[in-house]
């Protein structure tokens, strides 16, 4: 399989990831034939509630259009909040 990650965004909340997926998903389901291209739209019509529900649960979502041989996937991974390290305030 010949695989290749085409970009990766480091998103500060779930609404900001889902933005992100939902333009992604747009340029690249434009190009791909009328199943796939529908697949992409029921997704942002319909699919955002699952995709919210899967996030806050602390699971991934995914989601894969696929045309011929071609498969396009997006994940979008919840990762735990770290805090800032704090500053030295002793001097």
């Amino acid at each position: 399989m010949d695989e290749r990650r085409s970009g990766i965004f480091d998103a500060h909340s779930t609404g900001e990831a889902l933005r992100w997926l939902k333009a992604t998903l747009m340029m690249v389901a434009i190009s791909m034939d009328e199943e796939p291209y529908r697949q992409a739209r029921d997704w942002i019509e319909h699919g955002q509630d699952e995709a919210t529900r899967d996030l806050s649960q602390g699971q991934p979502h995914t989601l894969t259009l696929k045309q011929g041989t071609m498969h396009a996937t997006w994940t979008v991974t919840p990762v735990p909040y770290l805090p800032p390290p704090q500053a030295d305030t002793s001097m």
